[in-house]
């Protein structure tokens, strides 16, 4: 809006700091405004004060619009020693830049100011949201988003959250094609120091996977075109060691007499998901928990008595996970068709609390521990505690003892099927093959053995006796 001041008849000669002491006293004294005023041509605008009874003393600068109205704008309020505002000379500098703008064709200067501040306020946003895409955060947010709904993306998202976010935030906000080596080398430093060394391998293992995916940027165009927006040359955490000595892998298999004693506790638990669940990880062969928790209503197919899951796992797997299919035996089934009543579609998941959220594979987790302390107080455990991960190794070993070649057990775990006989020849589906090792399988868990091994069952006073670890893996 246009302002429009009626003022006092304009003094001659330039304003001074005196002049301006003598004014302030008497607009005190008056009760009224009192104007001060260069002289100056016309059509340039003139540098004015305006001294109020209140005490202010404010620089102005009023000129004529094209429409031959008047428009004073503020230039700053005046302070003498320049602390609370701006001296008499820097008034009349600024003014004098304003006077300037005028003689170079701007007759609206309200409005031209208003629009440098928007074209101010533009480029900085711009120049922001390039800031933050191009920072290592802005990486490590891109990498995450390519993760989708994998399992890895919760851990790579929290692991970036706590120990580079918020552990080092400046690092965070440091463009990603000016991270050095050294820099994740501290991080992961703190880390070890703190005693997680394993943590420490898994961040290595994201930060690696980040940078990979924006090196390539340039030149694949399988990689996402944001990621060339950082503009990553090499790859930094490809000079940081693998850190393997903290990537310890387990080696613990349920005996024989543990195998029996834990499947005889899980399936005389009361029905629920969580149960259902880690019975059917273990009767379909030890499959991965995050896996089978993710297979729903529709990836059944009963009549035939299978079960699909989808295997991300492995080179260029992440965008078109393999079809794993898994015969479902006969002790299996009625499981699976309880499960199946509780799904109101076929896009609900298999196990779930409430129909509609998958169970998550800590609640398995945290079930396996419960059975595993409960089988410690009885006696029952020969070779220390045992965890939901452990379960996929104990198949495999006992399906290895019963006799299961290392290619069946491949086509039942869903591993090592990266090879070109495998990829782009072998066409058999393995079905029959499958079927009949996951039957010795679910007869070893019940005890229906033809072989007739004699298992003794554990008592507190054997906890340490060896003798029949593994007697069933003997037969």
């Amino acid at each position: 809006m246009t302002a429009i001041l009626r003022q006092p008849p304009e003094r001659t000669g330039m304003v001074t700091t005196a002049a301006i002491e003598k004014a302030t006293r008497a607009a005190k004294r008056t009760g009224s405004d009192v104007w001060l005023t260069d002289p100056g041509a016309r059509g340039e605008g003139r540098f004015t004060v305006r001294c109020t009874p209140a005490g202010a003393r404010v620089g102005m600068f009023r000129y004529t619009l094209p429409d031959g109205t008047r428009d004073t704008l503020r230039v700053g309020a005046y302070d003498p020693a320049g602390r609370d505002g701006l001296t008499l000379t820097e008034l009349r500098r600024r003014a004098g830049e304003w006077a300037r703008l005028l003689q170079t064709g701007v007759r609206d200067l309200r409005e031209h100011f208003a629009a440098v501040e928007q074209a101010e306020r533009t480029r900085r946003e711009i120049a922001e949201r390039q800031a933050a895409r191009g920072t290592l955060q802005g990486l490590l947010d891109a990498y995450v988003v390519t993760l989708g709904t994998r399992s890895s993306a919760k851990d790579a998202r929290l692991m970036f959250k706590l120990h580079i976010v918020e552990a080092f935030p400046a690092l965070a906000k440091t463009p990603a094609a000016e991270i050095e080596p050294e820099q994740l080398r501290d991080v992961l430093a703190k880390l070890i120091e703190a005693g997680k060394g394993r943590t420490a391998g898994k961040l290595r293992s994201f930060l690696r996977a980040s940078f990979a995916l924006a090196s390539r940027a340039r030149l694949d165009p399988a990689v996402p075109g944001a990621f060339a927006a950082f503009d990553v040359k090499a790859n930094p955490a490809d000079r940081l060691p693998a850190l393997a000595q903290f990537n310890g892998t387990r080696d613990r298999a349920l005996t024989l007499p543990e195998l029996r004693a834990f499947w005889t506790r899980l399936a005389a638990l009361p029905v629920n998901a969580q149960r259902d669940a880690v019975m059917s990880c273990v009767l379909l062969g030890g499959q991965r928990p995050t896996q089978l928790l993710r297979v729903t209503a529709a990836d059944l197919d009963l009549s035939a008595g299978t079960i699909q899951l989808l295997d991300p796992k492995g080179r260029n797997r992440a965008s078109k996970p393999r079809r794993h299919v898994v015969p479902i035996v006969a002790d299996l089934l009625p499981v699976i068709e309880h499960r199946r009543t509780h799904c109101a579609d076929a896009t609900a998941p298999l196990f779930s609390l409430n129909g509609k959220t998958p169970l998550t594979d800590r609640a398995c987790g945290e079930l396996v521990i419960r059975l595993c302390n409960a089988m410690s107080e009885a006696g029952e455990i020969e070779r220390g505690q045992f965890r939901l991960c452990d379960l996929r190794r104990t198949a495999e070993t006992h399906l290895a003892a019963l006799g299961v070649s290392s290619d069946v057990r491949a086509q039942i775990m869903s591993h090592g099927l990266h090879g070109i006989q495998l990829r782009h020849y072998d066409r058999h589906d393995y079905d029959r093959e499958k079927r009949a090792a996951l039957a010795l399988w679910a007869d070893r868990l019940y005890g229906r053995e033809s072989q007739g091994v004699d298992v003794v069952p554990l008592t507190r006073g054997r906890r340490k006796a060896g003798a029949h670890a593994m007697q069933g893996a003997a037969s």
